[in-house]
């Protein structure tokens, strides 16, 4: 795609990052307005922040199992 328009990768690339580190304030707004745009990037989104939720929960469990 071109200049003012992620791809579905490009938006993969940055979904992942953002969960790391906060994105400057042009790619924050493209990568919003390719989601608003892409169900299935929307998706991708959702999914790898809810994995990344349920992975520090899996140290918490053996802690508890541990007791």
């Amino acid at each position: 795609m071109g200049k003012w328009m992620y791809s579905c990768e490009q938006a993969a690339k940055l979904s992942s990052r953002a969960m790391d580190q906060p994105l400057g304030p042009w790619e924050r707004m493209l990568l919003h307005a390719h989601l608003m745009m892409c169900k299935r990037c929307t998706n991708f989104t959702h999914q790898i922040a809810f994995l990344r939720r349920a992975a520090r929960k899996v140290p918490e469990a053996f802690e508890k199992d541990g007791d």
